[in-house]
């Protein structure tokens, strides 16, 4: 999360530019997606449904000391899905800070999603979804998440 705004960050300030951490979770209706695709119109309301994008409490950025190892886990039903590590990312968070800001502006309270560990996969009404992040340097858990897949209305593009 964005705690100070700005416009062309250099790289090697984008760090003062963190207010916090949070896990979230970039949901998206496949189907939708889909259809969208083949009708050749935008296919972001896949990605924005209600509840689509749930995240954790915010996690001051004093409290992740090196935010490139962090781990990141997701189970569905208890059964381990996603787990990787933000040293996997392609692009650290500062270049991604750097590259956002070259092309809008940044203000203070947004929120970069930065991408998923490998394992997506879909999920159904009443499956139950647990995610968290520990911070490897010191393994304390910074966050968790849980919650219940609910049944969703219909959506039209």
């Amino acid at each position: 999360m964005i705690g100070r705004g700005g416009r062309d960050i250099a790289k090697k300030d984008a760090m003062k530019h963190v207010k916090g951490y949070f896990l979230g979770i970039d949901m998206t209706a496949r189907e939708l997606q889909d259809e969208a695709k083949k009708k050749g119109l935008p296919w972001s309301i896949a990605k924005g449904l209600d509840t689509f994008a749930p995240t954790s409490d915010l996690i001051d950025a004093a409290d992740i000391p090196d935010v490139s190892n962090v781990e990141l886990w997701l189970s569905v039903n208890g059964k381990d899905r996603q787990r990787g590590n933000t040293s996997d990312m392609l692009f650290d968070v500062p270049t991604i800070i750097s590259y956002i800001s070259e092309r809008f502006r940044l203000e203070e309270g947004d929120c970069i999603f930065t991408g998923t560990p490998e394992g997506v996969g879909a999920v159904v009404a009443g499956d139950v979804i647990k995610a968290g992040l520990i911070e490897k340097t010191n393994g304390k858990e910074l966050a968790a998440i849980k919650f219940d897949v609910a049944p969703r209305p219909a959506a039209k593009l």
